[in-house]
């Protein structure tokens, strides 16, 4: 009895490491999962309306803090996007972004998003040769 639960057991094992360190379609060749196959919690780049989404999310940050603090700035075109669940979700930019005088620039930008504290809306600047800038804001309100 023992030998056979134990059998299972390396089994089992078996199957989950081969999963976890071969290609996900079990061929072998260690070929890239595609990016609708993910783990849980990895990074997934953005397309179609997935990005318009990601657009509007950006945008309503951004108008959030201009009204604020700042800093104030607009899209002006959106080079990648990604999305990553963790505590929350964590939206990632590269983004060409406008400040008021009219000056563009490339910079990362970062929203991590947990609706349920105050202020739980963290957005992080990285720009070239600039400090780093965190900002938060309130969740607009649901409807």
């Amino acid at each position: 009895m023992f030998n056979r639960k134990f059998l299972l057991i390396c089994v089992a094992f078996a199957g989950i490491a081969a999963l976890v360190s071969g290609s996900p379609h079990g061929d072998g060749d260690g070929e890239v999962p595609p990016p609708a196959f993910g783990g849980l919690g990895a990074p997934r780049t953005l397309s179609g309306a997935e990005l318009e989404n990601a657009h509007a999310t950006l945008k309503a940050s951004l108008d959030r803090l201009a009204a604020g603090e700042g800093p104030s700035y607009r899209v002006s075109k959106i080079l990648s996007a990604s999305v990553q669940v963790v505590a929350g979700s964590l939206n990632s930019y590269i983004v060409e972004l406008i400040e008021p005088n009219g000056i563009t620039k490339v910079c990362e930008v970062r929203i991590w998003s947990r609706h349920w504290l105050p202020n739980g809306i963290e957005v992080t600047f990285n720009c070239p040769n600039e400090p780093q800038v965190i900002k938060s804001h309130n969740a607009p309100p649901r409807i």
